[in-house]
């Protein structure tokens, strides 16, 4: 009985790691000093990270943590999932790797922001600057569809299996479709499409939501029967 109250423990504590997820990146965003378009002139990408160096650099250690929690999460949100579903686990291990995906971005990403925060000063080529920025702006576009997977795969055995209520299962799905879209950032150099642009807040929101409520739900029902496979109302 004490082993399974430790691991009914350790699997309440690696859902909370998704709160740890979500609270350190709100702490990054607080970071954020807006950023120039991917159309903006190497100059001027330069000058932005000349001028907010410091704040960069904390902003990717935040983030970093972030996506180290995440990957904690994911663990977790995998054996749960899998608990639903069965001894195929396919839908599981999409959800898992996607997961896993996303964070390895995030991290390629912020190091690319590091180096560029480290060696941006007024010996650095401009063009190498823009290069660098241009690439961190397309890692973090990039990052959205994986992010979109793992949020369908949810909503999909959510659907068949009945692993969250069937409203968590409606906003996995609302989430994955707003990453899908953010996605198109990919095409966008300027406007409510770009990473940070009004509309990316706007749709993030609902993963937000998600990163909340998926962690409680697991909480809750960590240690409970699973519930029978089957058509759910979703």
């Amino acid at each position: 009985m004490t082993d399974v109250n430790n691991e009914e423990s350790w699997s309440r504590w690696g859902a909370a790691s998704g709160y740890v997820a979500l609270v350190l990146g709100i702490a990054a965003a607080s970071f954020e000093r807006g950023s120039p378009p991917a159309s903006a002139p190497a100059e001027q990408s330069l000058a932005y990270f000349i001028k907010y160096r410091s704040e960069l650099l904390v902003q990717s250690l935040l983030f970093v943590l972030s996506a180290g929690a995440l990957l904690w999460f994911v663990g977790y949100l995998r054996s749960y999932l899998k608990r639903a579903e069965g001894e195929t686990g396919g839908l599981s291990g999409v959800a898992f790797g996607a997961g896993i995906i996303w964070a390895g971005l995030q991290m390629v990403l912020q190091g690319a922001q590091v180096a560029l925060a480290l060696g941006a000063n007024a010996d650095l080529p401009a063009s190498l600057a823009g290069m660098m920025g241009d690439l961190t702006y397309a890692f973090s576009v990039i990052a959205y569809v994986p992010m979109g997977v793992m949020l369908a795969a949810v909503a999909i055995v959510t659907r068949r299996f009945r692993a969250f209520p069937a409203w968590l299962g409606w906003l996995s799905a609302a989430a994955a479709v707003a990453n899908l879209i953010m996605s198109a950032g990919i095409i966008a150099e300027s406007g409510p499409m770009v990473p940070g642009g009004i509309l990316t807040y706007v749709l993030y929101f609902l993963t937000a939501v998600w990163q909340v409520a998926v962690p409680t739900v697991m909480i809750l029902r960590f240690g409970k029967p699973a519930k029978p496979a089957g058509p759910s109302r979703l």
